[in-house]
């Protein structure tokens, strides 16, 4: 009775509490204005100049993240802030936000550093990109899990299937998650084909997680989805912590079997 008490009314949970922080409601904001345009967008749709805005937007986010960043991550907001601000921001300037004039007279140094940053800086993303996804709910799901798996008899047909729903999804990510193209795809029958022959077809030292997977896709994910219209926008500015957990696969009722289900597709499948 008394734990009922205190739930109602009372303290909210420190994961409640981070996951409304500023720090995390930026996060989501930023998550959002990435799918209405974002680097590639901005730069496909306008060129260098688009380029340029979009990346002074990116800037002024990273300056405002890094002073609202929680103690545990802090270190590494200011790795990838100074980063950028540094080192990919006048090498961007150096070739006038072009990347053609960049791909055409960058020196190889350049170009390496482009294409593989020093450890320190991608260890540094990969901090503050768990965190986000992990506790402000920005989208991404649960990192593989660490486990070895090797290839066998039925990895060919599992990983074919796997493909199916990945080039299914490609609309949608091309029509930068438009509600209607999403809401198309996720209530089609090839939709929940897709997800039945993942499940025939699942070797099995992974068929149990890529049944609960599924299962939680139809029973959990779309019904979040459909609660918010097929609008990721919607569901990542209004959405709930436990909403948001729920898409995401972070819920811990099902974060375990999505993280093998990932190790998996990554070493076997070569996605």
């Amino acid at each position: 009775m008394l734990a009922m008490l205190a739930g109602c009314g009372g303290k909210k949970d420190a994961s409640a509490e981070r996951f409304d922080s500023q720090y995390c409601v930026s996060a989501r904001m930023w998550a959002v204005h990435e799918l209405d345009g974002g680097a590639d967008g901005a730069y496909a749709r306008g060129g260098a100049a688009a380029l340029k805005k979009w990346w002074s937007e990116q800037l002024r986010y990273l300056k405002s993240s890094l002073e609202q960043a929680p103690a545990e991550i802090r270190e590494a907001e200011a790795v990838n802030e100074r980063a950028v601000r540094t080192r990919f921001t006048p090498l961007l300037e150096k070739y006038g936000f072009d990347f053609k004039r960049f791909e055409a007279q960058a020196t190889r140094g350049e170009k390496a550093f482009v294409e593989q940053p020093p450890a320190e800086i991608v260890a540094a993303d990969e901090v503050r990109t768990r965190y986000q996804d992990r506790v402000c709910g920005t989208g991404g799901s649960p990192p593989p899990a660490k486990v070895t798996f090797r290839p066998s008899a039925a990895s060919k047909a599992y990983c074919a299937a796997a493909e199916v729903q990945e080039k299914g999804l490609e609309p949608v990510v091309s029509s930068r998650f438009d509600p209607e193209v999403f809401r198309a795809y996720v209530t089609s029958d090839s939709f929940s084909r897709a997800l039945d022959a993942q499940v025939a077809a699942a070797p099995a030292e992974i068929a149990a997680d890529v049944k609960a997977d599924n299962a939680w896709v139809r029973d959990h994910k779309l019904e979040v989805l459909k609660d918010y219209d097929y609008d990721l926008r919607r569901l990542l500015l209004e959405g709930s912590a436990s909403d948001l957990a729920e898409f995401t696969y972070f819920d811990p009722a099902i974060a375990k079997q999505d993280s093998r289900v990932e190790a998996y597709v990554s070493q076997v499948c070569g996605r």
